[in-house]
């Protein structure tokens, strides 16, 4: 078990190394070695889900001694939350490979970076101590800062520094709050213990509660992103490549939702009742402002960019709402946000790479000449907005009805950003493949290949998998849930 869980933060390290070692000359066996290196990690997630039982909540499976003099150890575990995630991030580590052009597949450096930003992310999900999370967040944004330093647009010096700079404040936050929190210990236990076991267990007073949820939570946040603290996401998706754009959603912003399930609210439960309201009124913001200014984007990939902060939104009210039902949507909603939203980017990629615009002016009638790709999209489209059947609906159903009890007036003006949601989406694919198809340039474009079909297929099956069979992902993330419900549930002294 010690050494499968090691696995998938050392081997997409290894593998990155094994890329880099091909020589330049040599360019057409990058991708396919990297695609069958990214093979590896996926098909150990799909052992783990046979052969072990992961529906738990964090378990601890090794702890390494780090600076023993005063207690300090790096420990890695895993829940059925956090493995949850990691199969997200190594599918669509595999899928986003698969789905890049040619000028990409042919530079080892983009490749070495994707898998190198997989372990990364990885390690987040499978960190048991302060110490260790704030490591693997931080590394994580290394290889991000070289995708979109690199092999991002036009503008991408600007996106990436403004990228950097603000999830390195907001990394600040939550290195304070680690030292702080091991100042509290050492002063309690003298040792630093900052392992979570030992940070449930401890004494804290109601104002040391607030202060470090607030310290853990504002830096969590920069990175979901909420309002108003998002304004580095748009610029960062348009600017980053396909397969960074499609991370970037699929997972990165993941990690703040998961710091603030797994560290701020469990162990500063005090500080989340006092800011709880303060957090919804924001995310039901973010779900408003995110939509409506998605609706006006006259760029079909910033359209979705501000459609994340709008979904985000969601998944942000669901947590800050503190019910059962709700922090159960939140999560489900993390895994369907990463799904639907990187095959959004993934076919918005593709097409750029067929026509170098990304304007929805551009475009029209574009079902006449890629029908393959009209009909993928508008599924997708359907998915994203929450049409019953699709994933999208499950998590966005199960916070808005668990979010109603806590916040009412917030929870019914949220429901109208799922109206929002399909005016945005459903008007753009309108003016991009209905109409005419007047554009000589549109006329001649090629439907969705082989490749791209297998790029993109799994994400559309998992769409109406879960959709339909929801059940499936809730049975890993409900001992997760329980834990933090309780430590709500146990302080306020009623049954939500």
């Amino acid at each position: 078990m010690t050494g499968l869980v090691y696995s998938f933060i050392l081997l997409p390290v290894i593998n990155s190394l094994l890329v880099f070692l091909i020589p330049n000359r040599r360019k057409e066996l990058f991708r396919p070695l990297t695609v069958y290196l990214s093979l590896i990690p996926l098909g150990l997630c799909l052992y783990m889900f046979v052969n072990q039982n992961l529906k738990t909540s964090f378990l601890e499976v090794d702890s390494i001694p780090w600076i023993t003099a005063y207690g300090i150890d790096l420990i890695i575990g895993f829940s059925g939350m956090s493995f949850l995630l990691i199969t997200l991030n190594c599918l669509l580590v595999l899928l986003s490979i698969l789905s890049v052009n040619q000028e990409y597949a042919e530079s080892k450096g983009f490749l070495g970076s994707i898998m190198l930003l997989q372990a990364a992310v990885n390690g987040v999900f499978l960190a048991g101590d302060l110490v260790s999370l704030f490591i693997f967040f931080e590394a994580l944004l290394i290889p991000m800062y070289f995708l979109m330093g690199i092999w991002g647009g036009s503008n991408r010096r600007y996106a990436t520094i403004k990228f950097i700079l603000y999830t390195v404040f907001g990394s600040i936050f939550i290195l304070a709050g680690t030292i702080y929190t091991g100042v509290l210990s050492y002063i309690s236990s003298g040792k630093f213990a900052l392992d979570f076991e030992s940070i449930a267990s401890m004494s804290i007073t109601t104002s040391q509660s607030e202060i470090l949820f607030l310290l853990f939570t504002f830096g969590f946040l920069v990175k979901v992103p909420l309002f108003p603290l998002h304004t580095w996401l748009p610029d960062a998706h348009v600017e980053a490549p396909t397969a960074g754009s499609i991370l970037l959603a699929g997972v990165l912003l993941k990690v703040g939702a998961y710091g603030i399930l797994r560290v701020s609210i469990p162990f500063f439960t005090e500080g989340f009742l006092r800011y709880q309201y303060i957090i919804a009124f924001l995310s039901v913001v973010g779900i408003i402002y995110g939509a409506i200014v998605a609706i006006v984007q006259i760029d079909i990939k910033k359209l979705i960019a501000y459609s994340s902060i709008s979904h985000m939104g969601f998944v942000m009210l669901g947590i800050s709402a503190g019910r059962y039902l709700s922090l159960e949507g939140a999560v489900i909603q993390m895994i369907n946000h990463g799904i639907t939203s990187g095959a959004l980017f993934m076919l918005v990629g593709f097409l750029y790479d067929r026509r170098h615009t990304r304007r929805i002016s551009d475009f029209g009638g574009l079902k006449k000449s890629m029908p393959i790709y009209a009909s993928i999209f508008l599924f997708t489209s359907f998915a994203s907005i929450g049409l019953p059947g699709l994933n999208g609906f499950v998590g966005e159903f199960m916070i808005l009805m668990g979010s109603y009890p806590t916040f009412k007036v917030l929870t019914s003006v949220a429901a109208f950003g799922v109206v929002l949601a399909a005016i945005y989406m459903l008007w753009a694919y309108q003016r991009m493949f209905n109409g005419q198809l007047d554009n000589d340039e549109n006329a001649v474009l090629s439907d969705l290949n082989s490749k791209e079909l297998v790029a993109v297929g799994p994400l559309l099956a998992l769409m109406l998998f879960i959709g339909i069979y929801p059940s499936f992902i809730e049975s890993y993330v409900v001992q997760d849930v329980s834990v933090i419900y309780e430590s709500i549930s146990n302080l306020i002294g009623v049954s939500q």
